[in-house]
C-alpha cells in the first residue's frame, strides 16, 4: 500500500473519531456542568448516574480510541521524524501530513484523558 494511502486512511480515522467526539460532547459537557454540592440523596444519585454514564459510555471509549490510533501510528511517525531533515522549501507533503495527523491524535488523546479525569473526580465527589 502506498504511503499516500496510509495518510488518507489515518486522516479518515482521525475524522471519524473527531466526529464521534463531537457527537459525545453535549453529554460530556452536561456531565461536567453538574453541581457537585447538591442537596438530597436522590439528586446526588441522579447526577452520579449521569456522570458515570458519561465516563463509561462516552469519555473512556473515546479516550481509548484516540490512544489506540496514536499508538498504532506512532512508530511510523517517529521513523519519519528520525529520517527527515528540516527543509522549509523541499519537503515531502505526504510524510509531513502523516506526522501532523499523528500529532492531532496525540492532542485529542490528551484532551480526552483530561476530560475523563475531570469526570472521574466529579463522580468521586458526588459520592
Amino acid at each position: 500500500m502506498p504511503f499516500s494511502d496510509i495518510v488518507a486512511v489515518s486522516g479518515l480515522l482521525l475524522t471519524l473519531t473527531t466526529f464521534m467526539f463531537n457527537l459525545a460532547w453535549p453529554a460530556l459537557s452536561e456531565a461536567l456542568a453538574l453541581d457537585e454540592y447538591q442537596s438530597g440523596p436522590l439528586n446526588r444519585k441522579r447526577s452520579r448516574d449521569k456522570v458515570r454514564e458519561a465516563v463509561y459510555g462516552r469519555a473512556l471509549p473515546l479516550t481509548c480510541a484516540f490512544m489506540a490510533l496514536f499508538y498504532v501510528n506512532l512508530p511510523a511517525a517517529v521513523g519519519i521524524i528520525r529520517s527527515s531533515t528540516l527543509d522549509l522549501w523541499d519537503f515531502d507533503v505526504d510524510r509531513t501530513l502523516y506526522v501532523m495527523v499523528v500529532l492531532a491524535l496525540l492532542a485529542f488523546a490528551l484532551i480526552n484523558t483530561g476530560l475523563t479525569v475531570k469526570l472521574l473526580r466529579k463522580w468521586r465527589n458526588l459520592r
